[in-house]
């Protein structure tokens, strides 16, 4: 991983060993008040300013941290990790203070937003605890590890007024949201048929018990670990791929890299919403190594009466219609027929997508992802992913997941929000035990 720091409005790259060095060093330099940081200029004054705590700055985390430095209407205040060096690192980068629980960022008062981007099985419980105390929050994809997690997040969110932004930054992207538009203004007639990839995930991982790292710490495992099963710390246990790939804290790709594509397929269709959800297909589970979510997956799957794959390959969603298909990604979007592309229409009208006044919304960094975060929490309006639409994409996720390893076809409906005819195996894998203090 790189870490950027920012001086007089530029970057530069540090690399991660002299990180903490100059971070600290930077602390604890003479402090000069710029113009900007009393208002002038046309600057954010720091008393109208969004403050933000950062929960889990590693790799993801601390990508997100660095986007949200330049907001010029935010401020990071404060960094929570369970490795000492982050968590000390880039609050030292904010001049803000470092924790290593989450909740006393959380307990308070001066902190208006949270940015979570904790390992996953951290991210349902970390967000039930932030809307309980009152926070706009901003969360990492997938969703949860469960379906009765992510019903029980959207609830905890539901009329309490607090932005939710979901980490599906392809929505701040003008080629998916122009390629979802378009779908949805139905230039392709009626959807016949979705097609969406996702990156695959692996097999491996040392299982070789080990020390725990001093920067971690025996305190900072137990922590980490938190609600899953205590386990001993192995090498690979605690950094990706181990974070991503270790089925006690995660689903796999199948979440951690499917959220993409399948939230730009709820976003540009309502498909998933037409009828009674049918999942069936395969999946690989290592048996050896610390890896073992699925992987290699080939899911066939009914949305009412549209059809609908998912597996693995390239990161990508394709929308086919009577007139044609659309497909986009990444920065990109393409058509079998190119004149679809230059079909005109009001992607914000189309998507329903809050039309900010500039002036309420200036001093932003551009469209960013954590920008729009940043815009809807000013405004009082919904940020461009929301968690209702987070819950119909990742509740795709847990039936695959649920198909995959029960080997059976499994019947969702969107609407009540149950399984239909569904088998004792699969109604277990609803939920999952929490370890004690930890509950949700």
């Amino acid at each position: 991983m790189e870490i950027f720091m920012t001086a007089k409005r530029s970057w530069r790259k540090l690399s991660r060993r002299n990180f903490i060095q100059t971070a600290a060093a930077a602390a604890a330099a003479p402090f000069v008040i710029p113009a900007s940081a009393i208002g002038a200029d046309g600057e954010t004054a720091p008393s109208e300013r969004i403050t933000v705590g950062h929960i889990g700055v590693g790799g993801r985390g601390g990508g997100i941290f660095r986007h949200v430095q330049p907001h010029k209407a935010a401020q990071s205040v404060a960094a929570a990790d369970c490795f000492k060096s982050r968590r000390e690192g880039f609050a030292a980068v904010c001049k803000g203070k470092a924790y290593a629980d989450f909740r006393e960022i959380l307990a308070r008062d001066d902190v208006d937003a949270v940015i979570i981007a904790t390992p996953d099985h951290w991210h349902v419980p970390a967000a039930l605890a932030a809307a309980k105390a009152k926070k706009h929050v901003y969360l990492e994809k997938p969703l949860g590890l469960t379906i009765e997690q992510n019903l029980m997040l959207q609830k905890a969110f539901a009329g309490t007024g607090l932005v939710f932004q979901y980490g599906t930054q392809q929505r701040s992207m003008e080629k998916c949201r122009h390629a979802c538009a378009l779908v949805r203004s139905g230039v392709l007639g009626k959807i016949t048929a979705i097609e969406v990839d996702a990156p695959n995930g692996g097999k491996g991982g040392s299982a070789a018990e080990a020390p725990v790292p001093p920067d971690l710490g025996e305190d900072g495992y137990e922590m980490w670990v938190g609600p899953a099963p205590k386990k001993p710390f192995t090498p690979d246990r605690c950094k990706p791929p181990g974070t991503y790939w270790i089925y006690d804290y995660s689903v796999g790709y199948l979440g951690g890299w499917g959220a993409h594509p399948l939230d730009l397929m709820v976003w540009g269709s309502d498909a998933d919403l037409s009828g009674i959800i049918t999942v069936e297909g395969t999946g690989d589970v290592p048996a050896e190594g610390l890896y073992d979510t699925v992987y290699n997956w080939n899911m066939k799957i009914k949305l009412g009466e549209v059809d609908f794959t998912f597996r693995t390959g390239s990161d990508r969603t394709r929308f086919i219609g009577e007139r044609g298909w659309i497909e986009t990604g990444r920065h990109w979007e393409k058509a079998g027929d190119p004149e679809l592309l230059k079909v005109p229409v009001d992607a914000y009208e189309v998507l329903r997508l809050p039309k900010r006044d500039a002036a309420a919304v200036q001093n932003l960094a551009g469209d960013s992802h954590s920008g729009d975060f940043i815009a809807a929490i000013k405004t009082g309006t919904a940020a461009v992913s929301t968690l209702k639409d987070a819950v119909r994409s990742d509740n795709i996720t847990q039936l695959c997941d649920i198909a995959v390893r029960t080997k059976s076809a499994v019947k969702w409906d969107p609407v009540r929000f149950q399984l239909v005819d569904a088998t004792p195996e699969q109604t277990k894998m609803l939920s999952r035990p929490m370890r004690e203090p930890w509950t949700l």
